[in-house]
């Protein structure tokens, strides 16, 4: 792997803002591409790469803490499978020194970091938009660190607002794809309306469900005659991602006061709902306080939504430890 020299660090910066809001960090940007490390002014990619034509491709957000990125091998297993799903000869070998090399180069501890793979560049004599392509392609490679908040940062529990928004996404839910026309859209269908997210629901033949955020995984709590039930849509009902963090909690939380349901949630349950939460890999544990223009519970996070959030850092804690 090639690695640029540490002189051309101090002269290329930008400013990201936290995913907290209000702190922005100085971001050295070298990114990795193909198999080197260059400045970001330096990285190039074929307009004719099915990812950029075809949102052929797939990718994964990553956090690291100390240096130290979580649930690496979950990560790992994931996009191995959409990689076999989809036919892209990657190694996924490559991912842990891909991202230690990022953390090392940006000099970035605590970082989000994002890795996409694209099938490639059609070969020479193929046709560029070929549905199934031909001859033989080369995957392109790219990742990128960007500066996250540290593990001690955590509490308080972020808190947002959201609004229900049809699902209107392709059926391969569970496949991590770069095409993420169907949240952008819905995203923007939030914003529209004054919320900072949105909660999907899918229309299924039995009825209305919610399914997710549109970047992150949905937790709610439900007051029931044996006390407070805490509860998350099942991977096998609506076609939904399986989250790394959402996985990272239904461990923690086993045999535990904590413990977390996977069950259908009916989309007209959620105004009922004590607590609403979404989980992910930048998202941590966040509280929904508004849920289209009404409070949530008290309107601000919640105890369980903190519980959630310390069995979390938790149990990245004592992964991190244990390396």
């Amino acid at each position: 792997m090639l690695l640029v020299g540490r002189g051309a660090l101090s002269a290329i910066r930008v400013f990201i803002a936290s995913p907290l809001g209000g702190k922005t960090y100085p971001l050295p940007v070298i990114v990795h591409l193909n198999g080197s490390l260059v400045p970001i002014a330096q990285a190039s990619i074929s307009p004719l790469d099915r990812g950029f034509l075809l949102g052929d491709g797939l990718y994964e957000g990553l956090r690291a803490f100390g240096g130290k990125v979580v649930a690496i091998g979950r990560h790992a297993k994931r996009l191995r499978a959409g990689l076999s799903l989809a036919g892209i000869p990657w190694d996924v070998a490559d991912l842990g020194p891909i991202c230690h090399s990022l953390i090392e180069v940006n000099r970035a501890p605590d970082c989000f970091i994002y890795l996409q793979v694209t099938r490639g560049v059609p070969a020479p004599g193929q046709p560029p938009r070929a549905r199934v392509p031909g001859g033989n392609v080369t995957p392109t490679v790219f990742a990128y660190a960007a500066p996250a908040p540290p593990l001690s940062s955590y509490p308080p529990v972020p808190a947002k607002s959201a609004r229900t928004v049809v699902d209107q996404r392709w059926l391969l839910g569970h496949v991590k794809s770069i095409s993420l026309m169907g949240g952008v859209i819905a995203a923007i269908d939030a914003h529209g309306a004054g919320a900072d997210d949105a909660i999907l629901i899918r229309s299924l033949p039995e009825g209305d469900f919610a399914a997710e955020g549109t970047s992150a995984n949905l937790i709610a709590v439900f007051e029931t005659p044996f006390g407070p039930q805490i509860v998350t849509p099942p991977l096998g009902h609506c076609p939904i991602l399986a989250g790394v963090t959402r996985d990272l909690l239904l461990e923690a939380c086993v045999g535990t006061p904590l413990r977390i349901l996977e069950r259908p949630i009916p989309a007209e349950t959620l105004s009922r709902a004590r607590e609403l939460m979404l989980c992910g890999t930048l998202t941590m544990v966040t509280s929904i306080t508004s849920l289209n223009g009404t409070p949530v519970g008290a309107g601000a996070p919640g105890p369980t939504a903190a519980a959630l959030l310390k069995a979390l850092c938790d149990r990245i804690r004592a992964e991190q430890n244990a390396r």
